[in-house]
């Protein structure tokens, strides 16, 4: 997991805190983080373009490794909340999915330019790996897509810019199965222009930005398959 100095003020918020807005549920006890400026936390991304023995687009796979702070603050926010004082990760991965299902778990997939419906996600799991919180699942296209015939993308990110998701360069993008012909997926990471930056940095952790920032500090992933 990639180091992010991030300091915290003592104590427990009470208040009910969310992932981008959208996790609310899921964040009952978050520590407050020092400062201003989006973002304010970090998952390390994983994702496989998975295809059909068709050769078509049917699937992503994703994994999301949160950073320590949030991760410690999330166990102990569920726990404070749980009848047994005790949180477990799936406990989470469930919240989670539940709240993200309405945005499209914060996964845009373009076809020919065009965004394309994404189904329930399915074999959904959390897990604990040292002190950071693993959440893996498969987000399904509602129609198959054949990325020969079509050009396809797609990006993973918090619209809000409130956490930062990127892949780590040892852990790119990758493919599961085959289309009609080889395919290999090209990371464009992002290129925000100095005003983008100042846009961010001037949001403090409390202000919701809009839905259109984090697209400016997301990368994209492009299936070519000439």
């Amino acid at each position: 997991m990639t180091a992010h100095h991030v300091s915290a003020r003592p104590g427990i918020d009470r208040r009910i805190r969310c992932l981008a807005g959208l996790l609310a549920a899921a964040f009952l006890a978050l520590r407050p983080l020092a400062g201003q400026a989006h973002p304010h936390a970090w998952i390390d991304v994983r994702s496989t373009a998975v295809f059909s023995p068709q050769g078509m687009l049917i699937a992503l796979k994703e994994q999301w490794l949160f950073d320590e702070l949030y991760s410690a603050a999330v166990m102990e926010g569920l726990a404070s909340e749980s009848p047994s004082g005790r949180a477990t990760a799936q406990a989470f991965a469930a919240m989670a999915m539940e709240n993200l299902e309405a945005y499209d778990y914060f996964t845009k997939i373009t076809v020919d330019g065009h965004a394309a419906r994404l189904g329930k996600a399915a074999a959904f799991a959390g897990a604990m790996i040292g002190h950071q919180l693993l959440l893996s699942f498969t987000a399904p296209l509602a129609d198959p897509v054949d990325p020969v015939s079509r050009q396809v993308t797609y990006a993973i990110y918090d619209p809000s810019y409130y956490i930062q998701m990127m892949h780590r360069p040892e852990q790119a993008p990758a493919i599961e199965g085959q289309a009609r012909r080889p395919c290999r997926p090209q990371l464009v990471p992002p290129n925000p222009t100095p005003e983008d930056i100042a846009r961010a940095y001037a949001l403090d952790r409390t202000e919701q930005a809009d839905d259109d920032l984090g697209d400016l500090f997301a990368e994209k992933v492009a299936l070519q398959c000439p």
